[in-house]
């Protein structure tokens, strides 16, 4: 019988890249509910004059509506690279999320700041 000789440090990193992947796949898909009410109300933010040529506002509303399909393929494109061995590109795919998050919040605060809390900016 053929033995694979798999480091026990191979067996550690798999094991943390499947913890992680678990993980954020649970944290970032219950999210993904209540991103669903935000994105139905999202076109109430081009309600006010000059709102649909404001960037901060355009660049939210993507942000919105991307997540929940980022989301789906950071979860599959990480568990694909996860079983074919690539881990550290599974954990960048699975983390893809984050940057939707981080983008929103950018575009409220830039908007808060500099648009006195305005959607037309």
């Amino acid at each position: 019988m053929a033995e694979t000789n798999i480091s026990e440090k191979e067996i550690k990193k798999r094991n943390n890249t499947r913890i992680y992947l678990i993980i954020a796949n649970i944290i970032f898909g219950i999210l993904i509910l209540p991103s669903l009410p935000m994105i139905m109300m999202s076109a109430m933010m081009f309600d006010s004059p000059g709102s649909e040529d404001s960037v901060p506002t355009i660049t939210l509303v993507i942000s919105l509506v991307a997540y929940p399909f980022v989301t789906v393929i950071g979860i599959v494109t990480g568990w694909i690279l996860f079983t074919r061995k690539i881990h550290l590109l599974a954990i960048v795919f699975a983390s893809l999320p984050i940057l939707n998050i981080i983008i929103g919040i950018a575009a409220i605060i830039y908007m808060a700041l500099f648009c006195d809390g305005s959607f037309a900016c």
